[in-house]
């Protein structure tokens, strides 16, 4: 539908995820430079935005009152996002709607931009000498490595992770702080060191998993990747998960789920980091969380790798005026287990453990949304404009303040109260790993065996050698019906 700017408030930010569609009147020259959209100037931008209300709430109130005489007309992008393929969900609808210009995942970045349907920004990038200089340099060589060297978008966020730690536990315990660029042996030798306790009120564990965590293949595949190994090659057709190399990672993980010394990701319910609060009265607030992450947040973890989210976590968490729970423990409860009070935790960050022979890189980091133009908009300046508005040095400023997000713009780092939120922004991206595309819904399928068979040797109803060769040959299977399928 098609709307004039009127100041209204939209309702609560929906899900991080649009696509803007812009019409406006200035021409570009088809050399790459482009006109400029002034004011006064008339016309329609067409917008696809998983949720109308939050989209104007975002942007298109405050886009409006820059340019007062475009019309917005917004249309949902939410079969996209929650369709099995959503790549193709989304070429569908930019064939379909001819958006002028849309937000990505990365995946579909990178998808769209090797079929060649996005704009190159490179020639207006520099025609208006827009401040690329700003913008964390990873993020820029992650904008590129995902559009095969050049750039189809701009990213104003990013996701990245960290190794949080429990400045109290490591003290008790007399064991000294994890540091930045420390290896993931390392890591696995210092969450050794804790007395590790996987039952009881007192439970302990070295290492927790993350609030996304998925399963217990996770941090094995984490690890690998970190030194290069791949366990699947798509254009081999090939799983190569029972090498030698793959073996001593999965020694290791495994070795630290039977100790407890690393916390095994549940699959049970209440299992993961889902969170939600709802209000118990007064001015308190109880928040539940999923059994995986509230580990770290209730003390009974030294360390977990996780994003920016968990520092919002904290803060809420020892506000003093919130109690916790884990959801899915407890039918009496509702499905809930009481925690109590939140602790006040004494925490802080270093950077996500990297492998030595790149001790500048590590996994975990990537886009957290792009904005790009579609390369058939007969459009481009009102697009750019938009662009340029939502990539910008006021939006990042006003924005990035109650966002949990990182700001891909360095003069505008997220505040953390005296942490170490340099270590969010410290290292490259594993541009290696992006190179490799896997079939749709194989990485999901063979994580889910890996997990199983992870589960068989901890529990001691399988040798690791044996789980290794069933995930051999059944992750085969699944390779190559995947890729049959594909087809």
């Amino acid at each position: 539908m098609k709307r004039r700017w009127n100041g209204r408030n939209g309702a609560a930010i929906g899900a991080l995820t649009l696509m803007v569609t812009l019409s406006a009147c200035a021409p570009s020259d088809g050399k790459g430079s482009v006109g400029k959209l002034d004011r006064e100037d008339k016309g329609t931008l067409k917008v696809a935005y998983f949720n109308e209300d939050a989209f104007f709430m975002q942007y298109g109130n405050a886009f409006q009152a820059m340019f007062p005489n475009i019309e917005l007309e917004v249309v949902s992008t939410e079969s996209a996002f929650n369709a099995e393929d959503p790549v193709a969900e989304m070429e569908k609808i930019l064939a379909e709607q001819q958006p002028d210009a849309m937000y990505l995942s990365e995946e579909q970045y990178a998808a769209l931009a090797g079929k060649g349907a996005l704009y190159d920004l490179d020639a207006v990038v520099k025609q208006d000498e827009f401040d690329l200089d700003g913008f964390l340099p990873s993020v820029v060589e992650l904008l590129k490595a995902r559009g095969g060297g050049k750039l189809y978008g701009l990213s104003p966020s990013f996701v990245s992770q960290a190794l949080y730690y429990n400045k109290t536990l490591f003290d008790q315990n007399g064991i000294p702080y994890p540091t930045d660029g420390m290896s993931w042996d390392e890591l696995i030798q210092l969450a050794a060191r804790f007395p590790a306790k996987k039952e009881g009120d007192d439970a302990l564990a070295g290492l927790a998993p993350s609030m996304s965590a998925g399963d217990s293949f996770g941090l094995i595949r984490s690890i690998g990747e970190a030194k290069g190994l791949l366990y699947a090659d798509s254009e081999s057709g090939t799983v190569s998960i029972a090498s030698p190399e793959w073996k001593m990672i999965f020694q290791a993980v495994i070795d630290g789920y039977k100790s407890g010394s690393i916390a095994m990701p549940s699959d049970g319910p209440g299992s993961g980091g889902m969170v939600a609060m709802r209000s118990t009265g007064g001015s308190r607030m109880t928040v539940s969380f999923g059994g995986d992450s509230i580990s770290f947040l209730s003390g009974k973890a030294a360390m977990t790798i996780d994003g920016p989210m968990m520092m919002s976590m904290l803060d809420v968490a020892s506000s003093g005026a919130v109690r916790m729970e884990q959801s899915g423990t407890s039918e009496d409860s509702g499905g809930m287990k009481p925690f109590g009070m939140a602790q006040q935790i004494d925490w802080d960050v270093v950077t996500i453990p990297v492998d030595p022979s790149q001790p500048d890189v590590a996994a975990g980091m990537g886009l957290d949304g792009v904005f790009s133009i579609n390369a058939s908009s007969e459009n481009i300046p009102a697009a750019w404009e938009f662009l340029k508005y939502v990539n910008g040095e006021q939006l990042a400023k006003t924005g990035m303040k109650s966002s949990p997000a990182l700001s891909a713009r360095t003069a505008f780092k997220k505040e953390g109260n005296g942490k170490n939120v340099d270590a969010f922004y410290a290292l490259k991206a594993d541009t290696r790993s992006m190179l490799q595309t896997l079939p749709n819904g194989f990485a999901e399928s063979f994580s889910k065996l890996a997990a199983e068979q992870i589960k068989k040797v901890v529990d001691g109803a399988a040798s690791l050698d044996d789980a290794l060769q069933t995930l051999q040959t059944q992750g085969q299977d699944q390779l190559t019906k995947a890729q049959a399928d594909a087809e």
